[in-house]
């Protein structure tokens, strides 16, 4: 249609894996994501320790915070892989958005969805206890869509990420981590498949997520 014309005509951009981004490009410019996996990350100045708000891939617009508002968001994008973007102007952005009522369509679900996201993440934080965080996440990225010939469930956006990215996206430390996905694998919920994180009863796994809030 005219807007996915319209979004096509801006270049494309390409951040490399682990590159240093400056934060305050998204000042200038709003990017959506084509390709690849951004992590969106606040550090605490004090003591170096990180959370990850969201991790964004295909589709994802970053920054919808400095869209909305214009003012500058204090996170930092970290690209898990190289990652390319439609990189467009942030006035322009927002004339889109004013000017197509089809992108409305799309777009505020999306922030919608985003901000329920947050909401979640602060009510698991204070309510349940690093597992069942874990839990959670693993299953919030499983994919029903079991591949050919395989009898475990596929994880998604998260299948090859490191303990210490795991734990920035649940508020915990690495090596708490490590511990949780060694029980899990022992407890046969989960297990790795050439770098890949597959779940072997998702059952199980649902149940661990039930756990905590069942006890409440």
């Amino acid at each position: 249609d005219i807007l996915n014309e319209k979004i096509k005509k801006y270049p494309l951009a390409q951040w490399q894996k682990n590159e240093i981004i400056d934060n305050g490009i998204c000042l200038k410019y709003a990017f959506i994501i084509v390709k690849g996996r951004l992590k969106i990350t606040k550090v605490d100045p004090k003591t170096g320790r990180s959370i990850s708000l969201f991790v964004l891939t295909e589709g994802d617009i970053y920054d919808f915070f400095t869209l909305l508002d214009g003012k500058e968001h204090i996170a930092f994008p970290v690209p898990i892989d190289d990652v390319i973007m439609f990189k467009i102007p942030i006035q322009e952005m927002r004339i889109m958005i004013e000017d197509y009522p089809e992108f409305n369509i799309s777009f505020l679900p999306y922030l919608g969805h985003k901000m329920r996201e947050l909401e979640n993440f602060g009510k698991s934080l204070v309510f349940d206890d690093t597992a069942t965080r874990l839990s959670k996440l693993i299953l919030k990225h499983v994919s029903t869509n079991k591949e050919k010939g395989d009898s475990c469930y596929p994880v998604k956006l998260i299948s090859n990420l490191s303990h210490e990215s795991l734990s920035e996206m649940i508020g915990s430390v690495r090596s708490v981590i490590t511990t949780q996905m060694q029980k899990l694998k022992r407890d046969n919920i989960i297990i790795n498949k050439k770098g890949r994180l597959f779940i072997k009863d998702l059952e199980k796994l649902k149940k661990k997520c039930d756990i905590f809030l069942e006890d409440q």
